[in-house]
């Protein structure tokens, strides 16, 4: 019964997340969400919202004690992005893609929703310490996501030197929340509560921005391209399968490692096409492939959690 309860509950939470973007689609629709705004919007979660939810996660939800205990984690999770976002690279020129599509095709393949859908999954299934694991987990995501990623987006747009774009809100607010921790500083709720509840947008507005640009695609069999089906596959089935095969001869708790090869599963990045709206991609493909897997993962997930279980 427990694990009945524990897929349904999977199950609804992927698809009250996803359902969000129908808000997006239906504001492109009536006119409320104008052309001009997407940039603004993108900038509002890159710079604001997304920096409160990392900051809040890393600060109030996690101890120093926790991330010691659990330090295998976010390197767990950051090496298997460098892993997948190398894989991606080699599959992109073996299929080819263009350099302008190439960058969106490997952060669909290698950036889970750690934090989106993972973060609840965690919680339904493995409670409270399951739920620091996977926070820990996405640290080392986070830091993929404020360096690598951009800097993959950036290789098709010609500014590859752009180093600037390292230095951003997102990596200010994992270092330094980083730092308050390891120093044993509790910042008061004054301070938390704002950001908590600046942070809780992110997850709407995302999915808005997502819904906005699944609104204005031009869906057709072109649509179902070849690369796409290689985001699927490789997003999916491959990317915890691979986390399974190195993690399987490691020495850790096994709720770190349940919990890392969970994580794995999750579908591609949600906030993909703010990034590649901010930072040069294929929007079309970018949206098409966070719609697909996230899709597919109303299946895969409780599959998934079922095989662990």
């Amino acid at each position: 019964m427990t694990s009945s309860i524990s897929t349904i509950s999977i199950f609804w939470r992927v698809l009250m997340i996803f359902s969000l973007s129908i808000f997006g689609a239906a504001a492109r629709k009536a006119g409320w969400f104008k052309e001009e705004a997407r940039e603004t919007i993108a900038n509002i979660i890159l710079n604001i919202t997304l920096p409160s939810l990392i900051f809040v996660a890393m600060t109030s939800d996690v101890t120093w004690e926790r991330l010691v205990l659990g330090a295998a984690a976010p390197i767990l999770g950051l090496g298997l992005v460098l892993v997948m976002m190398a894989i991606g690279a080699l599959l992109a020129r073996i299929m080819p893609l263009a350099d302008w599509r190439r960058g969106t095709f490997i952060v669909l393949c290698s950036m889970p929703n750690s934090s989106f859908i993972a973060f609840p999954v965690a919680l339904t299934v493995f409670g409270q310490e399951g739920l620091a694991y996977a926070v820990l987990y996405d640290v080392g995501v986070t830091i993929a996501l404020c360096t690598v990623t951009i800097l993959a987006l950036q290789d098709g747009t010609g500014e590859k030197g752009s180093w600037k774009a390292l230095i951003n809100p997102c990596l200010i607010a994992t270092l330094l929340s980083l730092i308050l921790n390891m120093a044993g500083i509790n910042m008061p709720q004054l301070v938390l509560e704002p950001l908590r509840i600046m942070g809780n947008a992110t997850t709407p507005l995302a999915m808005l921005m997502m819904g906005y640009l699944l609104a204005g695609l031009n869906v057709s069999s072109d649509t179902f391209t070849l690369e796409l089906w290689v985001v699927v596959a490789s997003k999916l089935l491959f990317y915890p399968l691979l986390a399974y095969i190195v993690l399987l001869p490691l020495k850790l708790d096994p709720l770190v490692r349940t919990v890392s090869i969970m994580v794995a599963a999750m579908p591609s990045m949600a906030s993909t096409p703010v990034f590649v709206e901010k930072y040069g991609g294929d929007s079309d493909f970018a949206v098409t492939g966070v719609f697909v897997t996230t899709l597919l993962s109303i299946v895969t997930i409780p599959l998934m959690v079922g095989w662990l279980g």
